[in-house]
C-alpha cells in the first residue's frame, strides 16, 4: 500500500499529542487548592454546540469541582466504542483485515463448525442472490466457503498470519473466500439479526493465541487508520462459481479516531467521573484502542467491557467465556447494572450510543439526563430514538436525546446534528 498522508486529529492524534491528552490526575474529594481553579473545560472541537454545552453543564454539576461530589460513589458515563468513540467498527475492520490477509488458523472441520446452526430455512431472500440472479442456499454457500478455506489453508497455513496482501490478492481462492464470507455476514445480519452475525464474526478468532489477537488488532488499526475511507466491491472469480454460484459483496473500509471522545474521556477523569466502554466488539480489540496512549484514549482497562471468548491455555475457543454473555441488547444493561449501578446506587450520568446493540440502554436508563446518539445509519430498534433526537423538544421539556453529526467521507465529526453519509454530499437527519 502506498504511503498515505495522515491527519493528526483523526488518524494518529495519540502520537506526539501528550499536551492534548495528558494522563489523568489522581482524583478524590476536591482539595482546597483546587477549589479556586476553574473546572477543566471540554474542548469545542466539532461537537454539536447544544450537546457540548449540555455535557459541560452536567460535568460541572456532578464532578469533583462540585460541592455535592461524593468520591465514594463516583458518577460514571457509559459509551459504546464502534461508531461512537471511533468512526467505524473495529470488529468489522478486523474481519475485513483477516479476510484480506487470510488470518485464520482453525483446521478445516473446526472452521466448518463455526457455521453450525446458522442456516436460515429455504433460499436466502433478495437481495442475497448470486451474480446470475439465482437464489442462494445457505448450506451451498457454506460448502463453497469451506472449499475456498481448505484450498487457502493448504497453500498458506504453514505461514504465521497475517500474510502479505500482495501475495494473496490475485489468488482466485482468496477472491472467492472473502466475497463469500462478506456475503455470508451480510446475509446473517439480514436473516438472523445483528446479534447472531456479531457472535459469528467474533467466533472467527477461534484458534488464535491471545497475543495473536492483539497482533492482528494492532495491524488492523494501522491499516485502517492509514487507508482511505472507501466502499470496496468483492466478487467471486468466474472460474470458481461453486455450488451456490458466484456472489459479490460491498464492504465499507472506514476507521478514524475521534478527538472529541478522547478529550471527553480525559475531561471526565479530571472531574472524577469514570468513563466506561461497553461494546459488542471483542473486549481485547476495544481495550487495545481505549486504554492505549498510543491512540490518545485514556479509559482504564478495567472499565472496558466487550465480548470474550473462552480460552484454553491462552487459545481462543469458538464459544463465549463462562458468565460473560455478549454485550448486546439487554446483556449490556445487565453488565452495567452488575458492575456499576448496583455498586454505586446510581444510573449512568450520560450515555453515548452508536452501536446497533444499545437500544436497551436507552429504554432502561430513562433517568439518565443526557444521551448522545451518533447520527449514522442504524437498525430498526434504534430508529425511534434517532428520530426523537432529531425533533424539536416540546415546550416546557428538557432535551434528553441529542444527535451528533459526522462526515463519513472524511471520518470527522460535524458541529451539527446532521450527518453526511458515505458517498453523499448533502447533510441529512434521520427520517
Amino acid at each position: 500500500m502506498p504511503p498515505v498522508s495522515l491527519t493528526l486529529s483523526r488518524r494518529l492524534f495519540g502520537l506526539g499529542a501528550a499536551s492534548l491528552l495528558a494522563m489523568p490526575r489522581a482524583w478524590a474529594a476536591t482539595p482546597p487548592e483546587m477549589q479556586e481553579r476553574p473546572p477543566p473545560q471540554l474542548d469545542t472541537l466539532k461537537w454539536n454546540p447544544p450537546l457540548h454545552a449540555a455535557i459541560q453543564a452536567l460535568v460541572n454539576t456532578h464532578g469533583r469541582y462540585s460541592k455535592t461530589y461524593d468520591p465514594q460513589s463516583r458518577p460514571y458515563v457509559v459509551s459504546d466504542w464502534n461508531n461512537t468513540a471511533i468512526v467505524g467498527d473495529a470488529q468489522q475492520m478486523l474481519f475485513l483485515f483477516m479476510l484480506e490477509h487470510f488470518s485464520f488458523v482453525l483446521p478445516v472441520l473446526d472452521f466448518r463448525q463455526l457455521f453450525h446452526g446458522l442456516a436460515p430455512t429455504g433460499p436466502l431472500p433478495a437481495p442475497f442472490v448470486n451474480l446470475h440472479h439465482q437464489p442462494v442456499l445457505f448450506d451451498a454457500l457454506v460448502d463453497d466457503i469451506v472449499e475456498d478455506y481448505a484450498t487457502l489453508l493448504g497453500r498458506y497455513g504453514q505461514k504465521p498470519p497475517p500474510l502479505p496482501a500482495e501475495d494473496l490478492d490475485k489468488d482466485p481462492a482468496l477472491q472467492g473466500f472473502r466475497a463469500r464470507m462478506a456475503f455470508c455476514h451480510q446475509a446473517l445480519t439480514a436473516t438472523r439479526g445483528p446479534e447472531v452475525a456479531q457472535r459469528w464474526m467474533i467466533s472467527l478468532l477461534a484458534g488464535q493465541h491471545d497475543t495473536e489477537v492483539s497482533t492482528l488488532s494492532r495491524a488492523t488499526n494501522e491499516w485502517g487508520l492509514g487507508a482511505a475511507i472507501a466502499t470496496r466491491n468483492w466478487r467471486c472469480p468466474t472460474d470458481r462459481p461453486g455450488k451456490a454460484g458466484p456472489v459479490a459483496a460491498s464492504v465499507t473500509q472506514m476507521l478514524r479516531l475521534t478527538a472529541e471522545m478522547a478529550n471527553l474521556f480525559q475531561i471526565l477523569l479530571e472531574h472524577g467521573i469514570d468513563p466506561v466502554i461497553c461494546s459488542s466488539a471483542m473486549e481485547d480489540v476495544v481495550a487495545l484502542f481505549a486504554s492505549s496512549a498510543e491512540y490518545g484514549y485514556t479509559v482504564r482497562h478495567d472499565d472496558v467491557f466487550g465480548a470474550r471468548l473462552a480460552e484454553k491455555k491462552h487459545i481462543m475457543q469458538p464459544v463465549e467465556a463462562p458468565h460473560t454473555p455478549l454485550p448486546f441488547g439487554e446483556n449490556k444493561v445487565a453488565l452495567i447494572r452488575k458492575h456499576f449501578q448496583d455498586k454505586r446506587k446510581r444510573p449512568p450520568l450520560m450515555l453515548f450510543v452508536g452501536e446497533d446493540s444499545s437500544a436497551d440502554l436507552l429504554t432502561t436508563y430513562t433517568a439518565t439526563p443526557l444521551c448522545c446518539l451518533i447520527n449514522h445509519k442504524q437498525t430498526a430498534a434504534m430508529q425511534p430514538f434517532m428520530r426523537e433526537a432529531s425533533n424539536p423538544v416540546p415546550a416546557g421539556k428538557t432535551r434528553r436525546l441529542y444527535l451528533q453529526g459526522r462526515d463519513e467521507n472524511t471520518g470527522e465529526w460535524r458541529p451539527h446534528s446532521s450527518s453526511i453519509l458515505l458517498g453523499d454530499s448533502t447533510p441529512s437527519l434521520p427520517v
